[in-house]
């Protein structure tokens, strides 16, 4: 019996020395043979790297203020098992602003993780972080401040220089699910993304966008786009495009080609000049307005026996331009266009912008000659005509568009500024110049006289052309009204286009597009800062215009214009204000009050008959007869005093004027 017990002692001791051995053997094997496995396994549970995603750059206008920049928000995710103050992560929820839908499944037990979509603010979510099952991740959202479809084309194309470099950090999670940053692993640098300075002035872009959209909307337009640029450097200033159905459309003055009517007749004429086969008075028979050429007839809307280039640009006559054309080879002409820039895009930083389309002429028909210099058979975009207009504006250089100003580090260094670049050099600066002459005419007295400003000179050229509808035809009521204006005129710092689709009613350019050019220059010269530099504008373009006009009255005494003008036929301008023969006089001797000339202000002066004068050219007679001008509703020229009283320099004389 002794024994059979001892044995069973040994038996056990036996028994636990083996596993003893097993254990230690079994540990030996985890700890030294599985033992880099094994803690790795616990490194990836308890530590995680965590990427820290870099700041993206924030885009700018051209006077510093904010169009896009970075937001940091939060997004929860919740353990709904591990949270203990169910009531009080209801009011946290529900006080961030999350969905009550959403929070009554981050507080359902039955659910083990709950991730909410919706993205807060950190200070919002604060008291619901603090609670134990709630887990946050750091996101960036981006917040625009208008100008939607250019700022998001420009995020995609210059994504390399916002986004930044993305940093990483090592974090410790306990037993609860608390992350906890490790400091034996310290956080990778991050980078933020660059700073992106546009050319545009929010200013300006804003008169823009406002101006479109209530010119559509008046219309009952299509849609429509506005451009501005400066023609010294190559700067957008401003880019708007509205479509009605859309409430974020694409920038459509980069990706939608139109054909731009009477707007390229300019560029037929600079052609003609460059090459000496035509001077600006040069007359060519316009046959009373119609034409027939290779079978097609020809029209104008403003008739007459015969034309200067000067009155074929002024009165956008389709006739003139065509028999001037003729002096062109098909070569000649495709070239004179294809250096201007139609047909190639532009190389602004967008995605998807358009080049146009402008065929050579192996491909083109018997018509396309005559088409091509009023403007059809050309599809270019309105980013590609302000360009060329630019040209006519500076002095006869194509130039390299700009959106991008400059480009600046986080730390403030400067990567990239914009610096003029030109293209080629499209025409003589005689030829810019007697074009400018041309373009001025045409506001003062030809089809552009809506666009005209009281007080500064403003050169221009109205369009109006059909548009091809679904089935590649000419719609019978569909057009595209459009206007190109330099302001000042002498010495641009605008080039400005303005381009409504399909308007209901008139439409005319010159009725519909010019205006609203009006409306916007009135606006910037009103605006804060607008990118105009009034110094230079006050004294290059008003005070030296009075005098212009007053000399040329002196010098030749009176100005005719007479041309008769009729509707109908082709597609052409709108007609002037006045189409019967009138004749602009000038008061005589006057002294500019404006200039700051010395005048006797005791002496009595008359009030100068100004019937029959454009409200531009009748304000500066008054101004220059030393009175200071008010406008009000009223017949045209009718002022009080009456023409012909006495009043003293300085008097407020009130002038009619019909809107």
């Amino acid at each position: 019996m002794t024994v059979l017990r001892a044995s069973r002692v040994g038996v056990v001791h036996v028994a636990l020395a083996v596993f003893a051995i097993a254990l230690i053997a079994r540990a030996a094997v985890v700890q030294l043979w599985h033992g880099k496995e094994w803690a790795e396994t616990a490194r990836r549970e308890h530590l995680a790297p965590m990427p820290i995603m870099a700041s993206r750059g924030t885009i700018v206008d051209a006077t510093g203020a904010p169009l896009v920049e970075s937001r940091e928000l939060v997004r929860l995710g919740i353990a709904p098992r591990d949270v203990r103050d169910r009531r009080g992560l209801v009011h946290a929820l529900a006080s961030a602003g999350v969905p009550e839908s959403w929070v009554s499944r981050a507080t359902d037990r039955r659910r083990v993780w709950v991730e909410i979509p919706t993205r807060l603010l950190p200070e919002d979510a604060a008291p619901a972080i603090a609670m134990r099952g709630v887990r946050e991740e750091p996101v960036s959202d981006r917040i625009g401040f208008g100008m939607g479809g250019l700022v998001s084309g420009l995020e995609v194309t210059l994504d390399t220089i916002l986004r930044g470099d993305t940093g990483r950090v090592t974090v410790w999670r306990d037993g609860f699910g608390r992350r906890f940053e490790s400091p034996a692993a310290p956080r990778s640098v991050i980078r933020g993304g660059n700073t992106v300075a546009l050319t545009i002035n929010h200013w300006l872009q804003d008169i823009c966008e406002r101006a479109l959209a209530d010119a559509v909307t008046r219309m009952q337009a299509t849609g429509g786009d506005i451009v501005v640029l400066d023609p010294h450097d190559g700067a957008v200033l401003a880019m708007a495009s509205v479509r009605t159905g859309q409430t974020n459309p694409a920038v459509t003055s980069l990706t939608e080609p139109f054909e731009p009517g009477s707007t390229l007749k300019p560029f037929i004429g600079a052609a003609l000049l460059g090459l000496g086969r035509v001077g600006p008075t040069d007359v060519v028979d316009t046959h009373a307005g119609s034409i027939t050429i290779n079978g097609r007839t020809i029209t104008d809307t403003h008739h007459a026996p015969a034309m200067t280039l000067r009155d074929v640009i002024r009165w956008s006559s389709n006739v003139g331009i065509v028999q001037f054309a003729s002096r062109l080879s098909a070569r000649e002409e495709f070239e004179a266009l294809r250096d201007v820039g139609f047909g190639t895009p532009t190389g602004l930083p967008y995605p998807a912008e358009a080049g146009g389309t402008l065929r050579e002429p192996a491909r083109w028909s018997r018509q396309s000659a005559a088409s091509l210099a009023i403007g059809y058979e050309i599809a270019i975009t309105p980013l590609q005509l302000v360009l060329a207009y630019a040209a006519i504006a500076n002095g006869g250089e194509l130039l390299e568009p700009a959106l991008v100003r400059e480009i600046r580090s986080p730390d403030g260094a400067v990567w990239y500024r914009h610096q003029r670049r030109v293209v080629r050099r499209v025409m003589t600066r005689e030829t810019a110049q007697q074009l400018r002459d041309a373009l001025i005419e045409t506001v003062e007295q030809g089809t552009g006289v809506q666009a005209d400003l009281s007080t500064f000179a403003v050169a221009g050229k109205t369009g109006t052309a059909r548009r091809v509808e679904g089935h590649g035809r000419y719609g019978t009521h569909a057009y595209t009204a459009s206007f190109v204006g330099l302001f000042p005129a002498r010495d641009p710092q605008y080039v400005i286009l303005v381009k409504i689709d399909d308007p209901a009613g008139v439409y005319f350019g010159g009725s519909t597009a010019a205006p609203v050019s009006k409306v916007i220059l009135k606006a910037a010269i009103a605006a804060r800062d607008a990118a105009l530099d009034r110094a230079t504008l006050t004294a290059r373009d008003y005070v030296p215009g009075a005098q212009l006009a007053s000399t040329a009255a002196r010098d030749s005494g009176d100005i005719p214009i007479a041309v008769a003008s009729t509707k109908g036929g082709d597609v052409g301008d709108d007609p002037p204000e006045q189409a019967h023969p009138v004749t602009i006089a000038l008061a005589h001797g006057a002294r500019d009050s404006v200039t700051g000339s010395r005048a006797d202000s005791a002496v009595e002066r008359t009030v100068p008959d100004v019937r029959g004068l454009s409200l531009r050219a009748a304000t500066r007679a008054l101004h220059l007869a030393g009175f200071r001008v008010q406008l009000v509703d009223g017949r045209p020229g009718e002022t009080s005093p009456v023409a012909g009283a006495l009043a003293r320099p300085g008097t407020v004389v009130r002038l009619g004027r019909v809107e």
